[in-house]
């Protein structure tokens, strides 16, 4: 691993310290040593990119004391709460121009939502929102709503990761691994706010996830009974065409739409919804 960004230069004479993460598509920025590096794309390979957000993760995880944070990155094994379901939105934020601007921002930010556990900076442009999960928790749609009031209000330009939600247990550590790297495999996408539908097709192109934590534990969520598989299965293969699916399962459209509902509360995703479909028919193969 690198030891310092004297040596990323070396190793990457292109590479640029910069004082705030680089917005051109073309470019992959790595906080190493609360230090912003920029480097052109084309010059890292899927492995170059994965082991240098490791280093940047790293490197953050020393400075941050918090219960919490120190509970997902592994340096305790001390449980912060028990017997409830939480989800962890990681943000990151852009031309913040002062702590007091970033503490403001973190403020209304976490006043948007219900059931906020914590919420903390984790550097100066990232940050975590840890939410329990009730009845009124918001969507991906109106999560992007809100960041986009935010941003309008304090000119900046945020991006948003919405996890799922997890039983707070020795697992969720392990979860939280790899929505760290969905996370940051989400500041690459066009949309502001991303949520695992959206970035997992991306994401599978570069890891294999079939034996993480994290899979394990969707696909027990999911693999209800044979009917289920096979509702998913069908709406996957006839393109999400309702009237389609209702005529080869033999089901009545309004006893399809039933039980896509009745999978949308058992589990919290939407049939319906293009990219949660493909993921929960990619969790079943």
């Amino acid at each position: 691993m690198l030891g310092s960004i004297a040596k990323l230069l070396e190793l990457y004479p292109d590479a640029k310290v910069v004082i705030e993460p680089s917005s051109d598509p073309h470019n992959y920025n790595f906080l190493i040593s609360g230090q912003w590096v920029t480097i052109k794309k084309d010059h890292l390979s899927n492995r170059e990119k994965f082991l240098l957000s490791l280093v940047s993760q790293d490197n953050n995880n020393k400075s941050i004391n918090n219960q919490w944070w120190n509970f997902l990155v592994h340096e305790t094994d001390k449980i912060p709460a028990e017997k409830i379901n939480v989800r962890v939105l990681q943000f990151e934020v852009q031309k913040l121009e002062s702590d007091d601007r970033a503490n403001e921002w973190l403020s209304v930010f976490e006043d948007t939502f219900d059931d906020v556990v914590d919420s903390f900076w984790i550097n100066k442009y990232t940050g975590i929102l840890i939410e329990k999960e009730t009845n009124t928790n918001m969507d991906k749609l109106e999560v992007q709503r809100m960041i986009e009031l935010v941003d309008s209000d304090f000119y900046t330009k945020s991006h948003v990761y919405v996890g799922q939600f997890w039983p707070v247990n020795d697992k969720l550590p392990n979860i939280f691994d790899m929505e760290r790297q969905l996370f940051h495999k989400s500041l690459e996408m066009k949309e502001r706010v991303n949520n695992l539908s959206t970035v997992i097709l991306d994401f599978l192109i570069e890891q294999n996830l079939k034996n993480t934590d994290m899979f394990k534990s969707l696909k027990n969520k999911i693999d209800i009974d044979s009917k289920t598989t096979q509702m998913i299965n069908t709406l996957y293969k006839c393109d999400s065409n309702l009237a389609k699916t209702s005529k080869m399962l033999f089901l009545h459209r309004n006893t399809l739409l039933y039980r896509m509902e009745k999978f949308h509360e058992q589990t919290g995703f939407d049939l319906k919804d293009r990219d949660d479909l493909v993921l929960c028919f990619l969790l079943l193969k």
